[in-house]
C-alpha cells in the first residue's frame, strides 16, 4: 500500500469530532471532488476514502448516491437527483445558481473547524510520494477560483503552498518537507509526518556517511598516488645518480620512503627515527620531488 494510501486510510477513520468539525470535513470532502449543480461526484481508488464519502452523503446530506464500482481500481459515484442536489447546495450555503463554486467560509464555525475541512480537502483530492523517493505533496483541484481559494486559506497557516497548471488541473503543491509535515500534523495525520520525519533524519545519516566515504576514498586515492609518484622519482635518482647526490635528511627521508611505498605522511612520521612532523615530512619529499623534476628536465634536453 503506498504511503499516500496509508495517509487516508488513516484519515478516513478519525471519528469523535465535534460536529462543527464533522460538518466542515464534509464540506471539504465533498466541495474538492466534485462539487456543481452538473457533477455532484467523486472519483477515487481509496475503499476507505469512498465509504466515507458514501456514508457523508447518504446520511449526513440525506442524498441518494449513485455508485459505477466496476473491475477497475477507480469507484465512482454520483448525487444524480436535482433536488437531492439543491439539498447538499443549500446545506453549505451555496446556491444552485452560482456560476463556479468559491469557499463559504461560514461552513467554519470556529478555528478549529480549519483543520478538519483541510483533512476531507486531501481525502478527496491529495496526493502525497513516497519520502523515501522525494517529499511532494498536493491537491490537485478541478476549478481555478476554487483553488485560489484553497491557496488562501493554506497561505494564512503560513504553510507557502506553491501552484501549477497541469492538464487542464490547477494543482497546489508543497515540495519543502518541513510544510508537509506541518499540515499532515495540522490535518490529523501525526503518524505519517513522524515517519516523514524519520525518513529524512535517516537520509541525512546516508548522506553524511556517503560524504564522509567519498572523502576519505578521495583522500586515500590521492594519497596513494602521491606515494606512487615520489617512489618512482626516488628510483629514477637513484638509478641515475644515486641516492648519495641527496643531503643526508633527504636520503634518509628516500630510503624511507622507498621501504615503506604505500605508508602515509603521518604514517612515515611515526617510523622516521628523527620523528619528524608531517609538514616536515612533507617538506622534504616535496623537495626530493624538485630535485627529480630538475634532474629529468635537464635530461630531456
Amino acid at each position: 500500500m503506498s504511503f499516500s494510501s496509508t495517509i487516508k486510510n488513516e484519515l478516513s477513520r478519525i471519528d469523535d469530532i465535534p460536529q462543527c468539525c464533522y460538518h466542515a470535513q464534509v464540506y471539504g470532502l465533498v466541495l474538492f471532488a466534485h462539487f456543481s449543480p452538473n457533477n455532484f461526484s467523486i472519483k477515487t481508488e481509496n475503499r476507505d476514502v469512498f465509504n466515507l464519502y458514501s456514508d457523508c452523503v447518504t446520511n449526513y446530506l440525506g442524498c441518494k448516491l449513485t455508485t459505477c464500482d466496476n473491475s477497475s481500481k477507480i469507484i465512482k459515484a454520483s448525487v444524480d437527483d436535482k433536488e437531492d442536489i439543491k439539498k447538499a447546495f443549500d446545506k453549505f450555503g451555496h446556491s444552485i445558481t452560482e456560476t463556479s463554486v468559491r469557499i463559504n467560509h461560514a461552513n467554519f464555525q470556529n478555528d478549529c473547524c480549519i483543520s478538519s475541512f483541510l483533512r476531507g480537502v486531501f481525502l478527496s483530492c491529495g496526493y502525497i510520494s513516497e519520502p523515501e523517493n522525494g517529499y511532494h505533496l498536493e491537491f490537485v483541484v478541478p476549478y481555478k477560483k476554487l483553488c485560489m481559494d484553497l491557496i488562501r486559506v493554506l497561505n494564512e497557516l503560513e504553510l507557502n503552498p506553491k501552484y501549477i497548471l497541469r492538464k487542464g488541473y490547477h494543482v497546489v503543491y508543497f515540495k519543502d518537507s518541513e510544510n508537509i509535515e506541518d499540515l499532515l500534523t495540522y490535518i490529523g495525520a501525526q503518524n505519517a509526518a513522524l515517519y516523514l520525519i524519520n525518513v529524512k533524519i535517516e537520509k541525512d545519516v546516508i548522506n553524511n556517511v556517503n560524504r564522509r566515504l567519498n572523502f576519505e576514498v578521495y583522500n586515500i586515492g590521492k594519497t596513494s598516488l602521491a606515494a606512487d609518484n615520489q617512489v618512482k622519482a626516488i628510483q629514477y635518482i637513484a638509478e641515475n645518480a644515486g641516492l648519495l647526490v641527496l643531503p643526508e635528511e633527504l636520503r634518509n627521508v628516500a630510503q624511507l620512503r622507498l621501504d615503506n611505498p604505500e605508508a602515509s605522511l603521518s604514517q612515515l612520521c611515526e617510523l622516521s627515527e628523527e620523528k619528524l612532523s608531517r609538514s616536515g615530512m612533507k617538506h622534504r619529499l616535496d623537495k626530493i620531488m624538485s630535485l627529480y623534476e630538475d634532474m629529468s628536465s635537464k635530461a630531456e634536453k
